[in-house]
């Protein structure tokens, strides 16, 4: 499979505008990363902004970084535009199986065949994701602990149909961005 360098990720996507995705992109900007933010609707997005600041006070201390920079965040409530140009895709929608399903035969088929895209899910399998997905072979769990910009650890799983080699390209990411990624055997 040909995904994109681990060193060239510029550039990611935080889908869900919950803690969890909120916590994603907090640690993503921590990083370094720009963060194109997806929510669902743009009422959704006065809390998400709060959750990243509250996220970005411990942050802050934790690693001794400069004030939160809002230009390194875009936020969208157009899936096509959110996912434009970014170089890995780290979904936190709600845990509703066929809400997740349908965004993944959407994401499928309009995400660049080089972007990972993982889910943060914990109680679905990406067997059950994936099954309407065009192209499930780039599709992971990668499971926070949660907060995930506090707790290092994140759980890999590829589903029935995930290439092992994008399973490898997740666990070298987050090992790069600083995490502790820990590869399941089994979903």
């Amino acid at each position: 499979m040909d995904f994109v360098d681990i060193k060239n990720v510029k550039t990611v996507c935080s889908i869900g505008g919950g803690p969890i995705g909120a916590g994603w992109a907090a640690f993503f900007l921590a990083k370094g990363l720009s963060v194109k933010a997806y929510l669902h609707s743009e009422a959704e997005e006065e809390d998400y902004l709060s959750m990243i600041e509250t996220a970005w006070v411990s942050l802050e201390k934790l690693h001794k970084l400069a004030n939160f920079d809002l230009t390194k965040l875009k936020i969208y409530s157009n899936l096509e535009k959110a996912i434009q140009d970014v170089h890995f895709i780290q979904e936190s929608a709600p845990e509703i199986l066929s809400l997740k399903q349908n965004l993944y035969a959407r994401l499928g088929t309009i995400v660049s065949s080089q972007v990972v895209i993982c889910s943060s899910t914990s109680g679905l399998t990406m067997t059950d994701i994936q099954q309407h997905c065009a192209s499930p072979e780039r599709t992971v769990v990668a499971h926070p602990f949660n907060p995930p910009y506090l707790l290092p650890l994140v759980e890999i799983v590829g589903g029935e149909k995930t290439n092992s080699e994008a399973v490898v390209w997740v666990r070298n990411f987050y090992d790069h961005i600083g995490k502790v990624p820990l590869v399941m055997k089994k979903e």
